[in-house]
């Protein structure tokens, strides 16, 4: 045979095949109902389904990527979670199951699930799986499609790193997309957030637009399969905040939380006068975060307007991170450092780079008293604003981390939980010695 006739050859081979899965995926296309359906078509850039457990947004999201890859040639799309290992027992089971299926020779003759970085499809596409706990391994790529499973896990910097990755060869900009499922949260989240601020669609979902639960998903008179009474009976039994998010889908701040006098009224993009001083306080940290936060005081506020928050992180480099922080951005050096007693070494170096180190010993609960009064000053008074982006470790722990134990009733003398208390702790130590 010649080389012209086995080249014809082979591209009528892979011809037949694809258009063998092409078939394939026409008989497997899924029922979808309500935003699971509504994305299929969908052209928003940022699109995030939300909605209790089981709802199928991860099917709704990975069937719209598997039907991209087989009918356009040569397209690169991206599954990806925060951390990789993840994937193998979640998002990728829906996947090879309900997207390809079992039988599908990518799927026999393939690595396994935990092993794979790509599904390579016979017209050129090719589907990348990756976390982001190992960047470099997805993030050094082009994609015309990203399926961000889990999407709560991720910081608002992940998101935007993964949006510049949009910049595939195949769809054209105004078609390319980064469409995620996530559980709901606070409202407080960068995606409950983003969305209100209308960068991001957040739809939101119901068990009714699971065929698997719901036979007939009319809202008014759902007909429940067998199957889905038993599982929503089971729903049923949550209680708390976890009835709320995954029964009812509902973006709500979780019971027990320190400061729940928080709102967004204490959220606010504010920058410090460079003409006046500026201080910082931290609780220190190796394995468990170092957190440092930076702060002004005027007559009006407290402003939280940056912070650090490393882990494995040496006091050297922590503090020189913050000397050259205030460099880069026209801020004096802080005027005082405020910390725990037991800091050493961060006072040491502290005081070698010429910012004084204050500490107060303290109850615990007498410290957590003073934040939360200058964080609901009414009158608007000092009242503590914290910077959106630049200090949202401090929010997460606000808003979503630092809480009481969950059983018994709580007195006055009851200490939290201690844990997600790392930036909270430094704002503690600082409104305790300075704005009592």
């Amino acid at each position: 045979m010649s080389p012209l006739a086995y080249q014809s050859l082979q591209r009528e081979k892979i011809r037949r095949k694809v258009d063998s899965l092409r078939r394939r995926a026409a008989l497997r296309e899924p029922e979808f109902r309500g935003a699971n359906q509504d994305i299929q078509t969908a052209a928003l850039t940022e699109i995030i389904l939300t909605g209790p457990t089981r709802t199928g947004k991860t099917l709704a999201n990975l069937n719209k990527l598997y039907k991209a890859a087989t009918t356009h040639d040569n397209l690169r799309g991206l599954i990806v979670r925060k951390v990789r290992s993840d994937l193998s027992e979640t998002g990728l089971v829906t996947w090879e199951r309900d997207c390809l299926g079992l039988d599908h020779p990518m799927v026999v003759d393939g690595p396994k699930r935990q092993w794979r970085f790509a599904y390579n499809f016979p017209n050129g596409s090719t589907v990348v799986v990756g976390g982001l706990d190992k960047p470099g391994k997805v993030l050094s790529s082009e994609y015309d499609l990203i399926v961000p499973i889990q999407a709560e896990e991720l910081d608002l910097q992940d998101w935007e790193t993964l949006i510049t990755r949009l910049s595939g060869k195949v769809l054209p900009q105004s078609e390319q997309q980064i469409i995620g499922d996530c559980n709901p949260m606070s409202q407080f989240h960068w995606i409950w957030q983003r969305s209100i601020e209308g960068h991001l669609a957040l739809w939101k979902t119901y068990h009714r637009d699971n065929p698997l639960l719901c036979l007939d998903p009319n809202p008014d008179n759902p007909v429940w399969t067998d199957y889905g009474r038993q599982y929503l009976d089971k729903l049923q039994l949550l209680t708390g905040v976890q009835r709320k998010r995954l029964l009812l889908g509902e973006w709500v701040q979780p019971e027990g939380i320190v400061y729940d006098e928080f709102s967004e009224d204490n959220i606010v993009a504010c920058e410090p006068d460079p003409a006046l001083p500026i201080e910082i306080c931290f609780d220190d940290g190796y394995v468990h975060p170092r957190a440092i936060l930076f702060i002004q005081q005027t007559d009006a506020e407290i402003l939280v307007f940056d912070e650090l928050y490393h882990t494995r992180h040496l006091a050297e480099t922590c503090v020189n991170e913050v000397v050259e922080r205030c460099k880069s951005n026209g801020w004096p050096l802080p005027e005082i450092a405020v910390g725990s007693p037991e800091a050493k070494e961060m006072q040491a170096r502290l005081r070698l780079a010429d910012i004084p180190y204050r500490s107060k010993p303290h109850r615990v609960v007498e410290g957590i008293e003073v934040v939360r009064r200058l964080i609901r000053d009414n009158n608007g008074h000092r009242a503590i604003k914290v910077h959106p982006t630049r200090c949202k470790n401090l929010i997460r722990e606000l808003t979503e981390g630092y809480r009481y134990p969950e059983t018994g009733a709580r007195t006055k003398d009851d200490e939290p939980i201690k844990e997600n208390d790392d930036a909270a702790d430094s704002l503690r130590y600082w409104c305790w010695l300075r704005a009592r």
